[in-house]
């Protein structure tokens, strides 16, 4: 879908959204596509050096962006990013739950046995990839208006589990948080859905699997189908997990 052709379908302007894991890969790729809508952004991850290289990239395209680090693996620092995104905007438009906990800064979390991994890479998966997304939005429901957008990115698993326990078991139970809070926030107007993406080239995948690489969808191309969720022309989707794979249209997995 062309950024053109999503243009035509956008209602965006004057909007705002916070994006979480914008330092880098989908996140950054989410953040710079909703700016391009008029969309102002406030992004957040743990490293401020590659957050400020997002949002130069924001600004120099014309977009607004506002850095707000936090480490979502704190829930101190999930309650101070909720305080901090309270104070600075009346009203929150657009949620996208992004980061995760797939690798270390020297090794992936794949291809080991559940009992060798460590007490805290368990917990800090499980905090970021799964209660920060719950507490952000629990936090940020109250200043999202009808017709607010959270997008949710799990992951597309086709070998199942193994390996990575943590990781997968993060990743459904964010699908499970966006089926029951589709129909919780109904009433309210506001639509939940969550992207389970294949194989992404970002920096850290091409770093671990280079090997896959030519099979891997680009950041873009999920961003691009986020966008889509996030506009006025998707205001009738709510409850869908989104498969998306390269040289594949997203097809939903199952929904509320």
């Amino acid at each position: 879908m062309a950024g053109s052709a999503i243009i035509s379908l956008m209602s965006l302007q004057v909007k705002t959204a916070l994006v979480t894991g914008a330092s880098i890969g989908i996140g950054r790729a989410i953040a710079i596509e909703l700016a391009k809508e008029g969309v102002k952004v406030f992004i957040t991850a743990r490293r401020r050096q590659e957050l400020e290289k997002t949002k130069n990239m924001i600004e120099s395209q014309g977009g607004q962006a506002e850095l707000v680090a936090a480490d979502l693996g704190k829930i101190s620092s999930i309650n101070s990013l909720i305080s901090t995104l309270k104070r600075k905007t009346q009203e929150l438009n657009i949620l996208v739950n992004v980061a995760g906990i797939w690798h270390g800064k020297t090794q992936v979390y794949a291809g080991k046995n559940f009992e060798t991994f460590s007490q805290k890479v368990i917990l800090d998966t499980f905090s970021v990839g799964t209660i920060a997304p719950a507490l952000l939005a629990h936090g940020l429901i109250p200043i999202m208006p009808k017709n607010s957008k959270i997008i949710n990115i799990s992951g597309t698993f086709e070998s199942g589990a193994k390996g990575w326990l943590p990781y997968y078991v993060s990743k459904r139970a964010i699908e499970d948080l966006t089926l029951g809070l589709a129909e919780e926030l109904k009433d309210k107007g506001i639509q939940i859905n969550c992207i389970s993406p294949s194989d992404t080239a970002t920096e850290q995948y091409k770093k671990y699997f280079p090997q896959y690489i030519q099979d891997a969808i680009a950041p873009e191309k999920i961003a691009q189908y986020a966008t889509f969720l996030c506009s006025a022309k998707a205001n009738n989707i709510s409850g869908e997990v989104f498969v998306i794979k390269k040289g594949q249209k997203p097809y939903s997995r199952f929904h509320a």
